[in-house]
């Protein structure tokens, strides 16, 4: 084999051709070997008089060069303490690793005790995140230090990844702080079993005292002018997306449903009559849901058919519709063209391309606006369809409705829950505030006709 002595480094690896080592200059005896089909860190060492080659790991997770480094460290000063790492590797064949934990925390515990959608996201976090980062590692060795560099890691998208070809490419995992808090939180499950199965001692769960990062809640309500346009771009989609996209995102909005309770939906749930859908089984449990007229008018136009239970049908005979994802993006982008119509200052713009081309799509409005310097505002693109759930919420609160009304109303379990709402239920109070100020301030003026044409709301 061909050798060469240099730092070890990523790049460096990377560079070795199959039959290669590289020796490195600043831990004696550690190198990286080239085979066919891997790279391998390894120790060469003598351990009572006799030449020993001992194996780190392959190059890639968890094995960055630094990691096996600090390993081949690790076991010279082993060594020099007159151990032997053959003896340690044997001991440590029976100790579980991260993967071991994961696989057992699925199976016994995910499996029976949480929602299969649940189940899906903690198994979604734990091949994305846990296993690429810790999952080599054993259990009883996981400390508080390796699970702040793994929120880190996650939060800083190492463990990010593009979608194959199979699936058209784009971000299969972004990362992020937001995954880095969940797989904390399951983490600090995990490790609760851990402790439970007899696989640490207790009272070391190494998640705790590790901070979550700060996430701003989300708060994204559609305006009366936004509901509008999609309203009126929902009245003129129904051909090419379909009937029961567009009874969908109707119903998700005249309901203030999760998108999987109307997704799953099945007609033995729905009462026309008693006006409310009667769901066996919610993120929250068994559910009721109370329906509108204009939610009962969505519902008595769809059709039914007695090869299909479901409300929403998707294009599989029997099957829901399982992804509103696609034709909600088309539906976003129409709803804004719609709002830039009406624009004072994009509405020529957009009637000027409209009379040229046919309906411009958003990217052509965008270039043109940028060629004559005008902003295009993102109108309801940032609109997700769990937004509408929101938006059902703050019209109610703006209404007047009470929190723990609106709370009843949505299925939260808890105040805390509702609590987002708490500014939008004020909304009314200030209003009234308002006009019994100006009554007041009338009065005092003797301006007893102001003070007549002056309305309280109700």
């Amino acid at each position: 084999m061909a050798s060469r002595k240099a730092r070890i480094t990523k790049p460096a690896v990377g560079a070795l051709k199959p039959g290669s080592i590289l020796w490195d200059t600043d831990v004696k005896g550690f190198g990286v070997r080239c085979q066919r089909r891997d790279k391998v860190y390894f120790l060469k060492t003598s351990i009572r008089g006799k030449q020993r080659w001992l194996t780190i790991g392959p190059h890639g997770s968890p094995w960055t060069p630094e990691k096996a480094r600090n390993e081949a460290k690790r076991k010279q000063g082993y060594i020099a303490d007159g151990k032997d790492p053959a003896k340690e590797r044997a001991d440590a064949k029976d100790q579980p690793t991260m993967a071991d934990l994961c696989k057992r925390y699925l199976e016994e515990y995910a499996g029976e005790h949480k929602k299969p959608s649940s189940a899906r996201a903690d198994t979604s976090n734990i091949n994305n995140h846990v296993l690429p980062l810790l999952g080599a590692e054993f259990v009883s060795d996981v400390t508080r230090a390796d699970i702040d560099r793994f929120k880190r890691s996650v939060k800083d998208g190492k463990t990010a990844r593009e979608r194959g070809p199979e699936r058209r490419g784009g971000i299969a995992v972004r990362g992020g702080a937001g995954a880095a808090n969940r797989c904390l939180a399951l983490l600090s499950k995990i490790f609760n079993l851990a402790e439970r199965w007899g696989w640490r001692p207790d009272g070391t769960n190494p998640v705790r005292h590790v901070d979550k990062y700060p996430e701003g809640k989300r708060e994204r309500y559609l305006s009366e002018a936004e509901i509008a346009a999609l309203a009126d771009t929902l009245k003129g989609i129904e051909k090419t997306e379909g009937p029961f996209t567009v009874a969908a995102v109707r119903l998700l909005l005249f309901t203030g449903a999760r998108l999987g309770e109307i997704l799953s939906l099945k007609w033995e749930y729905v009462s026309l009559d008693a006006a409310r859908l009667t769901l066996p089984d919610s993120k929250t449990g068994a559910k009721v849901v109370y329906l509108s007229a204009p939610a009962l008018d969505v519902l008595a136009n769809l059709l039914q058919f007695e090869d299909n239970p479901h409300v929403i049908c998707g294009h599989i005979k029997g099957a829901a519709l399982v992804n509103l994802q696609k034709p909600w993006s088309r539906i976003r982008e129409k709803a804004t063209i719609k709002l830039l119509s009406e624009d004072a200052q994009l509405g020529p713009l957009v009637t000027e391309m409209t009379s040229k081309d046919g309906e411009p799509s958003l990217a052509d409005i965008e270039a043109e606006a940028k060629i004559r310097k005008l902003t295009v505002p993102k109108g309801i693109m940032d609109v997700r369809l769990h937004d509408l759930r929101h938006s059902y919420a703050s019209i109610g609160a703006s209404g007047g409705l009470s929190l723990p009304m609106i709370g009843k109303l949505l299925g939260h379990t808890q105040a805390a829950t509702t609590a987002r709402y708490a500014h939008l239920a004020d909304d009314p109070l200030r209003a009234a505030n308002e006009a019994i100020g100006q009554r007041i301030a009338a009065a005092m003026k003797g301006d007893t006709n102001s003070a007549e044409i002056i309305t309280l709301p109700k």
